[in-house]
């Protein structure tokens, strides 16, 4: 299991140590997953968590061939480069492999403190969920709108549904996944794959763009691919 951070066009850092727990909230709902013994989760309903948080450790030089140590980094540089992301507002790629954390984030919180003689660097850090905000005028909502300029947008949506059954196109924003979209736009997580077989060369070409040898089958996708989702 292994965690790592990207940011938007930037290069991957993985973290060099697991926590032994990531704390998940959702309004006053939370979670936990136990890092050493992972067994079955359940994600909050509603409006889905907002916020993932965990205390870790950066092991200085001393420990950097540690069995349990991985792609070893000194600490000052992770501290830098969290605290830039932080207090920039940069938009993050969070990835716990082995939990459903993949997600867009900001890093709204990060400190800690170096302690014993080994230059581990001990720290908390928490992640907020990045969610896309979207404007209506009261015209695109219908607010206020008389019956006389109602009836075309009736006729307009009987359009839509002789049309639903044909394939559309979804471009990819930021936070979404495969099974997501497969969700929004089919009604069915699961299909997922279908939208892969059918746009696997698109989301390949994608990944090999970002740096990435594959997408892993759909794993790794990018804002702004657009995909051709097919019939419900």
């Amino acid at each position: 299991m292994n965690a790592s951070i990207r940011p938007s066009g930037g290069a991957v850092t993985q973290f060099p140590m697991m926590p032994e727990k990531i704390t998940l909230g959702a309004d006053a709902k939370f979670m936990t997953y136990s890092i050493i013994s992972l067994g079955n989760v359940k994600i909050p309903r509603g409006q889905g968590i907002k916020e993932i948080s965990w205390s870790g450790i950066f092991p200085g030089k001393a420990r950097k061939n540690y069995p349990f140590v991985s792609s070893w980094v000194d600490p000052n540089t992770l501290i830098k480069r969290m605290e830039q992301y932080r207090d920039n507002g940069t938009i993050c790629k969070l990835l716990v492999t082995g939990t459903c954390i993949n997600y867009s984030v900001y890093i709204s919180s990060f400190k800690g403190k170096y302690s014993g003689g080994l230059g581990d660097f001990y720290y908390d850090i928490k992640f907020i969920i990045a969610r896309e905000i979207k404007i209506y005028t009261t015209k695109e909502l219908k607010i206020g709108t008389s019956s006389k300029t109602q009836r075309p947008a009736s006729k307009k949506s009987n359009k839509k549904s002789t049309t639903g059954s044909k394939t559309t196109t979804y471009t990819i924003k930021s936070g979404d996944t495969l099974s997501r979209i497969a969700q929004k736009k089919l009604g069915k997580a699961s299909r997922y794959p279908e939208i892969y077989k059918l746009n696997k060369s698109k989301i390949e070409a994608a990944a090999k763009k970002h740096g990435r040898k594959s997408s892993n089958n759909g794993h790794w996708i990018y804002p702004g691919t657009k995909l051709t989702i097919p019939k419900k």
